[in-house]
């Protein structure tokens, strides 16, 4: 495990003495620092005399122990902000570099066609100077796409492009013909512009990989990124697939976005979430996934040194195997103030090495939010745009992450599987055929929506007014899910959270649909506080079905949730009638539960055998959790080893409660990580 600082590009001598110094006074504080190439895109002498420069720098920190890797501060270029710059190494009078320009036409003065022969011969004569420095890993920094380079949000549609474009599928298009086909046309035509992006990018990357492997072939390369939206097709295989090939060596990650202090500290549990996403697209091949914490302006009054060191035990807890930090890249505040926070990355280093270790071996686990893949084939209507095109509902169950109900975006743990409705808008045909043989959890909402959309689920599905939204209540019917000390349920629809509410009815000429009613199983029915004339003709449910579990034709058994499921200022009951419902449909497929009725973030982890390896638990409250009750079901071994970020190690005894194991968890500080290491 690493972890690792971006230096800053204001080279002084005293700056890096001191921070040198924090860092030794601190062991284990940082392993590697990250040199910067400038910001902008300066003349080669520039470059030259800065490689010059960093060469002592870096020498300096491997004489103390301390690993180098380069930080490439821009490659295509990040936006007009980098106007006050020195460009004048690509940007002058008759300069033949072509720019980017957008697919309205919007021309973008300070980034670069990716494609653009003078602008790839400046990059890689830029990065063989840099290479001279022998870095561990060449982290190419997040400008590395195909979206947002200010004023362009789309690119790149320049004249070259849509000629070479023309030449290689033999159409004849013009840039707004050829935007016009992408958003509303043939499909076909979308997909080979996809295509045409990745190979380009591709391309690129594979020459900045040889450029790099001649001069310097222990280096490895690395992505700096973010989570770039359907525009440019699912995930980055085609970037790390170059990285690798080129080099010959397994390339690592740093997924970011976000975060830059800590006044609202649940912003950290959504960026974990973010994380996880980005992560969830990785190349299995990618192990290292190393997420940036930037702690912009580096100042007493943005994040908290605090802060920082709980951002980091999360992220960690989140399943990530190495932490990188922007969090000195300037010195407006005194370095005693900084070393706060190295004395924090010390005292944690114990407990962050050992769930690095373990992330290594294993899996996220819970109900997997399933993502689609193919979100850039959906159809648009006239009146959406091009940014509509780019969206991926990756959001969809941020809602639950502070009620203890644990969710995954590793692929590997299919035993439950979250069918959101952002996602049901855009799931393609063979998607929605992989989940009929799966345990699905979902909503009347997302019925609607692939109802709409021409599959046949035998439902009629009806969304109530904002008013019988309001004077509806569920009638439980005794079943194993439900609370056995309720027999009726009314949600508040103020809270936070998505408020549809749908009423549903099995349809008559139900016999071809996709589910299988003759087995279904309803878990609760609707009725009225006023009287209003019935929903249905169904004189058993006059105003339909709430909640339902049936088995699908293929094999699947789906929990269709008519009752706005997706917020989390919910109900204990309502909490565990959730994991419940999740438990019946996979037979008890989630490894861990927490028993206590607290706000926390359940993170439990898989091997690959399936047997449950560890879990963590973040206190997402103002103040102490109190002692905690916890569930783990199929653990690798009978040892149950806590650590958590302020106590040192305890060994647990537990309880069987049949094939599961009860433990007591110490009660956990406010806002930090607690985690049970399970041993044979």
């Amino acid at each position: 495990m690493q972890l690792m600082q971006r230096l800053g590009c204001n080279y002084s001598d005293e700056y890096i003495d001191a921070y040198l110094e924090e860092i030794l006074a601190h062991p284990g504080s940082c392993d590697n620092v990250w040199i910067p190439t400038p910001y902008g895109f300066p003349t080669m002498e520039v470059h030259k005399e800065n490689v010059k420069k960093w060469a002592s720098v870096a020498e300096k920190f491997r004489a103390n122990g301390i690993s180098v890797s380069l930080q490439v501060s821009n490659t295509i270029g990040h936006g007009q902000y980098m106007v006050d710059r020195d460009n004048t190494g690509l940007i002058y009078e008759g300069s033949p570099a072509r720019r980017l320009v957008g697919h309205d036409g919007t021309v973008a003065e300070y980034c670069f066609c990716w494609k653009g022969q003078y602008f790839q011969e400046y990059l890689l004569e830029m990065l063989s100077h840099y290479a001279q420095l022998k870095p561990e890993y060449i982290w190419v920094d997040d400008d590395f796409r195909a979206i947002n380079h200010a004023p362009v949000g789309f690119g790149c549609f320049c004249d070259r492009c849509i000629q070479e474009f023309n030449e290689k599928y033999e159409s004849s298009f013009t840039r707004e013909s050829l935007v016009q086909e992408i958003l509303y046309g043939d499909l076909k035509w979308r997909e080979k512009h996809i295509e045409f992006i990745r190979e380009s990018l591709a391309s690129l990357m594979l020459k900045i990989g040889e450029t790099i492997h001649r001069i310097s072939p222990d280096t490895a390369l690395a992505s700096q990124h973010g989570a770039y939206g359907a525009y440019s097709g699912h995930g980055f295989d085609h970037v790390y697939d170059a990285m690798k090939t080129s080099t010959g060596k397994v390339p690592a990650s740093r997924p970011g976005g976000g975060n830059y202090n800590d006044h609202n500290p649940s912003e950290i549990l959504k960026k974990a979430i973010y994380l996880n996403w980005q992560n969830a697209m990785l190349p299995e091949y990618v192990i290292r996934k190393c997420p940036e914490i930037e702690n912009l302006p580096f100042v007493v009054f943005g994040k908290t040194p605090a802060g920082t060191a709980f951002e980091t035990t999360h992220y960690f807890a989140n399943g990530n195997t190495d932490m990188t930090y922007s969090m000195l890249m300037e010195l407006d505040e005194p370095m005693e103030w900084h070393g706060q926070e190295f004395a924090l990355f010390s005292k944690h280093r114990k407990y962050w090495d050992r769930l690095s270790e373990y992330n290594l071996k294993s899996h996220q686990a819970g109900i997997q939010y399933f993502m689609p893949k193919e979100t850039w084939k959906k159809k648009l209507a006239p009146e959406e745009t091009i940014q509509d095109l780019n969206r991926e509902p990756w959001y969809g169950l941020t809602s639950f992450v502070r009620d203890a109900i644990p969710i995954a975006y590793d692929k590997q743990d299919t035993s439950v599987i979250c069918l959101h409705p952002d996602v049901a808008k855009v799931i393609s045909e063979k998607e929605l055929q992989y989940l009929l043989e799966k345990s699905v959890l979902t909503d009347g909402e997302s019925i609607s929506i692939l109802t709409k959309r021409g599959y046949d689920f035998g439902l009629s599905t009806e969304i109530l007014s904002f008013d019988d939204a309001l004077r509806v209540y569920e009638v439980l019917e005794k079943h194993p899910v439900n609370p056995k000390h309720l027999s009726t349920h009314k949600s508040s629809y103020f809270s936070e959270g998505r408020k549809a509410v749908y009423t549903m009815e099995v349809k008559e000429n139900a016999k071809e649909s996709l589910l299988d009613f003759s087995k279904m199983e309803i878990l609760g029915t609707y009725a009225m506080t006023a009287g209003i004339p019935p929903f249905t003709e169904n004189p058993e449910r006059p105003y339909g079905i709430a909640d339902m579990i049936v088995p699908t034709k293929r094999g699947g058994k789906w929990a269709v949730l008519g009752y706005a499921p997706w917020k989390h200022v919910i109900p204990t009951y309502k909490r565990d009638q959730l994991l419940d419902i999740a438990d019946y449909i996979s037979d008890n497929g989630l490894c861990a539960r927490l028993l206590t009725a607290v706000q926390a973030v359940l993170l439990p982890r898989k091997n690959q055998d399936g047997k449950t390896v560890c879990v963590s638990i973040t206190n997402c409250t103002i103040g102490e959790s109190g002692e905690l009750k916890l569930l783990i079901r199929n653990p690798v071994g009978e040892k149950f080893v806590f650590m958590s970020q302020y106590d040192g190690e305890k060994i647990l005894d537990f309880e069987k409660d049949g094939e599961a194991y009860i433990l007591n968890i110490p009660s956990l500080h406010p806002w930090s990580v607690g985690t049970v290491f399970i041993e044979e």
